[in-house]
């Protein structure tokens, strides 16, 4: 008896030492970390008064969260943190989900790589900047277990990827962009 206790207490050891490497961690979500403000002064510090995202490609049925405003929440939100969006900039910027793709990947991993359209107008109307922004993120089994939550981790690593490129290409830096 004592033999089979000890079986079952080792396997139940080893069982809960497995779980403390693989576990259901809590995505990040969708706007970079530790992002600095643009510098005082700097061109682009309040510029932007609102972001639109009109309609763009037909996105897959697995990635709602790209359509119906996360993304654009989560851009705003960054702006804002960068000191780049405020009441009364008087830009506007357009963001296009063009694409979104979820890449053959292993059963241990899942990535997304997503491609936006940003168009930055003046109050005119007329065009300032444009850029075509692709961007990847790769979920990995240690970062979510379950496939679904792997795949939303993945969205919202790609959705993070491209408003930090956004970011630097309007002077500003975040922690992700070290990473």
């Amino acid at each position: 008896m004592t033999g089979r206790m000890g079986y079952a207490v080792a396997v139940l050891a080893m069982v809960a030492a497995l779980g403390g490497c693989v576990q259901n961690r809590a995505p990040s979500g969708p706007v970079p970390s530790g992002i600095s403000p643009v510098a005082t002064g700097s061109v682009h510090s309040g510029m932007i008064g609102a972001v639109v995202q009109p309609g763009g490609a037909a996105l897959p049925g697995w990635a709602p969260e790209l359509s119906d405003g996360t993304f654009r929440a989560a851009l705003e939100n960054a702006l804002r943190q960068a000191g780049i969006m405020a009441p009364g900039g008087v830009r506007t910027l357009e963001a296009t989900v063009l694409q979104v793709d979820q890449p053959p990947s292993e059963t241990s991993t899942t990535k997304v790589v997503m491609n936006v359209h940003y168009l930055l107008r003046d109050v005119t109307g007329r065009p300032v900047l444009e850029r075509r922004v692709t961007s990847g993120y790769t979920a990995t089994i240690a970062q979510a277990v379950q496939g679904v939550d792997r795949l939303r981790v993945a969205r919202e690593g790609a959705m993070r990827q491209n408003i930090d490129v956004l970011l630097r290409e309007f002077g500003s830096a975040s922690a992700d962009a070290a990473n």
